[in-house]
């Protein structure tokens, strides 16, 4: 996530390389419990499922986050179904609510099913109200805010990079720094500040 400005030598091209734009995207999936405690991230890396990244790439990111290869790094429902078993299923031993925006495979019935048949311990998939995203959602409330600054502020001091593999891992690597690196407290704070909890 790279400040929001671009700089050229003087009289020189600011323009970048079609092969070169967008090559880094991922998109790192956030989950957290009302009490503050972090799950493992979810690694969306823009490529083709089956291909060169997932391949090659993949054995060599860190361990920790669970990765999936999308074309656009964007979510789906092969992603989200992956997301549900493999991130949010290890870590929930109690019944719980999970809280989701109304992206169509978040509430999607394949979802609801995916919830009903493997989850066993009271699991409610909740989605928020229609067009509430930004007003409800303790992540977009207060705590993107922050996450996205101190990867611009990481972006910043790293060294160069050149090669679209390098991007991409060194973005993964940011990434998870900064999850390791964010306070419970101000997970704690989100959540108080966009459900107006004051005790979880």
């Amino acid at each position: 996530m790279p400040p929001g400005f671009t700089f050229a030598k003087i009289g020189g091209s600011s323009r970048v390389k079609e092969s070169q734009k967008h090559s880094a995207r991922i998109t790192a999936v956030l989950t957290i419990r009302g009490d503050g405690t972090k799950l493992p991230l979810l690694i969306i890396v823009k490529g083709h499922p089956g291909g060169d990244i997932e391949k090659t790439e993949r054995p060599t990111y860190p361990e920790g986050p669970v990765y999936a290869v999308q074309k656009n790094a964007y979510m789906n429902q092969r992603i989200w179904s992956l997301y549900l078993r493999e991130v949010l299923k290890p870590d929930i031993d109690c019944p719980s609510v999970v809280l989701a925006d109304n992206l169509n495979c978040h509430v999607s019935s394949k979802s609801y099913k995916i919830i009903e048949d493997e989850f066993f311990c009271g699991v409610y998939l909740h989605p928020l109200p229609a067009n509430t995203t930004s007003i409800l959602q303790p992540f977009d409330v207060g705590f993107m805010g922050p996450f996205k600054k101190m990867c611009r502020t990481e972006w910043i001091k790293e060294e160069k990079v050149v090669t679209a593999a390098e991007k991409r891992l060194a973005t993964i690597k940011r990434s998870i720094k900064v999850w390791n690196d964010m306070k419970q407290e101000t997970v704690r704070k989100s959540f108080e500040k966009a459900l107006n909890i004051f005790e979880i």
